[in-house]
């Protein structure tokens, strides 16, 4: 801050006095005195004369020079210093730090990833809205905390400012250990706060810290600017709308194209390397009525380089965005003036609104667009700050462009057939369907759906297994841990591809009830393959992986076509536009890299190129082929072919499934275990879209490293599997098959499996059968365990409410619970009605993913839904009451807003 001006209260020690002498002494003005000091007093003359004069002009200022210091103290305003020009200083300093702290590593890396903004349809005002936010609103709102605080007085407002500087540069330092990860965990923080109170102790005492940030007041515009008009975001910014000369088509013929996302080949194959029609019947139907090119390679391991690659029959181009403006020669373009087009783009956005109209404006997969931003942003923002381990925690990002940690699973239509079953609609195919219809005009239908793409959630009946997304285990940015992990993951992907084959059969059955499959051009295909490697990429290709990512099924039904045949020639993706060409007799008028896959002899081998983030890999498609034999022959020996039931014997002693558990030898164990959702298990509705064939949990006490285990429902081993430690617990999971779950109640009992001398031996986990409720005890409510723990209710223990909603599947419960002093948060989260425990589920699980859900990621929130099956309606007289529980003592928590249930709540 500059030193106090002239004007300001001057040195008492200047001021006049009356001197003995009667020469009027020459007055020395001091420093910041100056006419400040009033109007000059002649001296009295004394005795002491000059003498005296002397010795007052000579000290006069005297203390004035013992008190004038340098103003080393940027927070050493006068009490006189305008509201304007200490709000100017001050939120020039906080926008500079803010700059640092939050706008220039989120804008940084987004400016650098445009597709995040891409995919979910961001307009170029949006962007620009999006950037002025996050790089003007958090010093803002700063600075009017310290406003507002200036009003009762200026000390307290520069304490306030004392305290932003030292969490913005904490923050500051916090973002530069966790990117080179030099200090992780406590560590981190600890150093993090360290150095932000040793900034805000210079900033209060050093004059050339706030003038350092002074001069770096213009950061954040650069940084602006920057982002605006010098990053790949600038092609969504500064957009133009290019004009195409669509091609004059004079075939009648409907055209279907059919692009399923994370679509692997060799997971649809036999032992014979055929579709398995045992598995996948709609797959195989297709097959049998269409030229299956069974080594159809991609062009890109992601998404939004493949299907551009598609739909323009040219190579992907690094950094260019899957928008219209960026691929403007495209098939929507190519067909546009003469066939109508029914399409439905799922991350992409290649199609001009002038010519997909409605259709274009659907849900798409990355939804909620102002909600959805604010939350992915929130996210990305953690992982760029938060140290590991605590990293961990957060919902991954490596996996899609948005919606991490959404629910969107939760808000697709529930159809069901005819007879009953539940249709596979999820993730758009319904929508889809219900464009087909047997109009004659010649009509494009589109379709890029993420399925069968994590997350996965369905299972092959059309059930869904999970309410909500869930993390995989084992997996971290891109990369299985273990060939434990990758095994599991590749269980629930095969059992999601069943899903998937169901969803393609409702479209060809909508195709043949409207007489479109026999006479249209039928093409299905997928955008990469997907990988299951202990230790490698699930995604990104790699020199071990790279069979699995680069073949993808691609098949092509032509017009009339009543014969299947299998071609294994080389048949990039690329050749699917100018093969739609081909078959419509249209001349493309650009320049593509693609040929027919009709019409010409295709080359027997070849190099296969897969564009990576950097780079490119390559190999002769022979070699590929060649391990892609190997892959299968592993597949086939791990989950069986033909149905479904050996996808669920993956695990240890598989020779203990279905045999019952009396059959057994069994001894009671010392160690416990607490089984996930095991509320879902007491009450299973048959006609529910929700079936809890997820089985997973975790275990306590005293028990080796890694376990065997054995998961029996109603007296029969239904699952095997092993443990894994996760986030410092001995955790399972694993999968029950369909027919082993009952309507209503389903007991479920965990074993430790032990071997010796070829024997088996089963030791019953403590708490397999553990089910809770509320009794009276002494005068007192209080819940109590089938075994007898009994944790006491104190309404004072703990703090928190919670919120129960509708839902489509049920019901959600949102709220927060935690103890306040000393503040822990607690253990579980239970649901009773009428006394009876319906849910039970661990606190950490519960914690909604999202970043913003009313105010941001806190730790004391959870989010959690419940199917109605285990509910009462709403309105009815049951008692529903949510309690917090930690240790031994459990709170009910208060119940905000209009409880569904009339006699719920306190």
């Amino acid at each position: 801050m500059s030193p106090s001006p002239a004007s300001s209260t001057g040195c008492a020690a200047c001021r006049p006095r009356s001197w003995s002498s009667s020469r009027r002494p020459r007055i020395r003005s001091c420093a910041g005195s100056s006419r400040a000091s009033g109007p000059a007093t002649t001296p009295t003359t004394g005795a002491t004369g000059s003498s005296s004069a002397s010795r007052s002009g000579s000290t006069s200022c005297a203390p004035s020079r013992s008190r004038r210091r340098p103003a080393s103290s940027t927070l050493s305003a006068p009490r006189s210093e305008t509201r304007f020009r200490f709000a100017l200083r001050n939120g020039a300093h906080l926008a500079v730090l803010s700059a640092f702290a939050f706008a220039q590593p989120l804008l940084d890396i987004l400016g650098r990833n445009a597709a995040f903004f891409a995919v979910r349809g961001s307009t170029s005002r949006e962007i620009v809205l999006f950037a002025l936010t996050v790089t003007l609103v958090p010093p803002l709102l700063l600075l009017a905390v310290e406003l507002v605080a200036d009003l009762v007085s200026r000390a307290a407002a520069d304490a306030l400012h004392l305290l932003f500087v030292a969490g913005l540069s904490a923050v500051v330092v916090l973002h530069a250990l966790t990117k080179s990860g030099s200090l992780s965990g406590v560590s981190a923080l600890a150093a993090a706060a360290g150095v932000g109170a040793v900034a805000a102790l210079l900033y209060r005492r050093a004059r050339v810290v706030g003038s350092f940030l002074s001069v770096l007041a213009p950061a954040p515009l650069v940084f602006l600017a920057l982002f605006l008009f010098d990053s790949h975001v600038t092609k969504l910014v500064l957009t133009s709308t290019p004009k195409v000369e669509a091609a004059t088509v004079r075939s009648r013929t409907p055209v279907v194209l059919v692009v399923f996302d994370e679509l692997s080949t060799v997971s649809l194959m036999n032992h014979q390397g055929r579709v398995d029609s045992g598995r996948y019947p709609n797959f195989a139907s297709l097959a049998r009525s269409s030229t299956w090119y069974r080594s159809a390679t991609t062009a890109d391991w992601l998404t939004e380089g493949n299907v551009p690659a598609i739909l323009t029959g040219n190579q992907p181009v690094r950094n260019r965005l899957p928008i219209y403006s960026q691929y403007p020669h495209n098939l929507f373009t190519l067909l546009g003036k003469s066939y109508r087009l029914k399409v439905m783009e799922a991350i992409t956005h290649l199609c001009p609104r002038s010519l997909c109209g409605e259709t274009q404006a659907g849900p798409q997969a990355v939804q909620d667009t102002t909600g959805s931003l604010a939350s992915d942003t929130g996210i990305v923002y953690l992982h760029l700050l938060v140290p590991q381990p605590y990293a961990d925690h957060l919902p991954a990002i490596s996996d899609t462009w948005g919606n991490f940690g959404g629910r969107q699973e939760a808000k697709e239509p529930v159809r069901r057939s005819a007879s009953g079953e539940i249709e596979a609609c999820g993730r758009r195919v319904c929508d889809f369907t219900d464009l087909i219809t047997a109009d004659r005009r010649p009509t494009l239908y589109f379709l890029h759906t993420v399925l069968p793409h994590w997350p996965f959630v369905y299972l092959p009946s059309g059930r869904r297994w999970a309410l909500d997304e869930r993390p995989l285990d084992g997996y971290k940015e891109g990369h299985w841990l273990t060939k434990w992990a990758a095994l599991e993951g590749e269980q629930r992907y095969l059992l999601q591809l069943g899903y998937t084959d169901r969803a393609l059969g409702l479209i060809l059955k909508k195709l043949r009830a409207t007489g479109l499959y026999d006479r249209a051009l039928v093409i299905v295909t997928g955008d990469e393959g997907e990988s299951f490697r202990g230790d490698d990429q699930r995604r990104r290709a790699t020199r071990s992986n790279m069979d699995d990512i680069a073949f993808v099924p691609l098949f092509v039904k032509l017009p009339g076509q009543q014969q299947g045949r299998i071609d294994d020639s080389l048949a990039p993706s690329i050749d699917i536009l100018p093969t739609i060409a081909h078959v419509l007799h249209v001349r493309i008028p650009w320049r593509i890299d693609g040929s027919s896959l009709v019409g010409r002899r295709l080359p027997a081998d070849g190099t296969v190129s897969v564009a990576r983030d950097v780079g490119r890999i390559s190999a002769r498609l022979s070699e590929l082929r060649a391990r892609r034999e190997r892959t299968l022959a592993a597949q086939v020996a791990t989950f069986g072919e033909r149905s479904f039931e050996p996808v669920y014997r993956i695990g240890p002693h598989p020779e203990l499934l279905r045999r019952r558990v009396a059959t057994l030898t069994v001894r009671p164990s010392t160690a416990s275990v607490q089984l996930d959702g095991r509320s879902f298990l007491a009450s299973v509705d048959p006609a529910s879209e929700f079936l809890p064939s997820h089985l997973s949990g975790s275990i306590t006490g005293r028990h080796g490293a890694q376990l065997d285990l054995a998961i029996a429902v109603k007296g029969k081993i239904a699952a095997v599997t092993r443990t894994h430690v996760e986030n410092g617990q001995t955790r399972f999971a694993t999968f029950g098959p369909e027919d082993a779950f009952e309507p209503g109640r389903n007991d479920v009992d965990v074993f430790v499996v032990r071997s010796s001398g070829g024997k088996l031996t089963l030791e019953q986990l403590r708490g397999s059968d553990l089910t809770l409720s509320l009794r009276e005890l002494n005068g007192r409510e209080a819940i109590v365990s089938t075994e007898g723990k009994v944790t006491r209710i104190d309404q004072t223990a703990l703090k928190g409410s919670v919120a129960a909603m509708p839902s489509k599947a049920g019901f959600v419960f949102k709220g927060r619970a935690v103890r306040v002093k000393p503040r822990h948060l607690v253990d579980s989260l239970a649901v009773f009605v009428d006394g009876q425990a319906v849910f039970v589920g661990r606190a950490f699980d519960l914690r909604p993913l999202r970043f913003l859900d009313k105010g941001g990621l806190e730790k004391d929130r959870f989010s959690f839904e419940l199917p109605g099956a285990i509910l009462p309606p709403a309105g009815t007289d049951h008692r529903v009451r949510v309690f917090a529980i930690l240790g031994r003592v459990a709170t009910e928590l208060k119940y905000a807003g209009a409880h569904p249930w009339s006699a719920g709540g306190r």
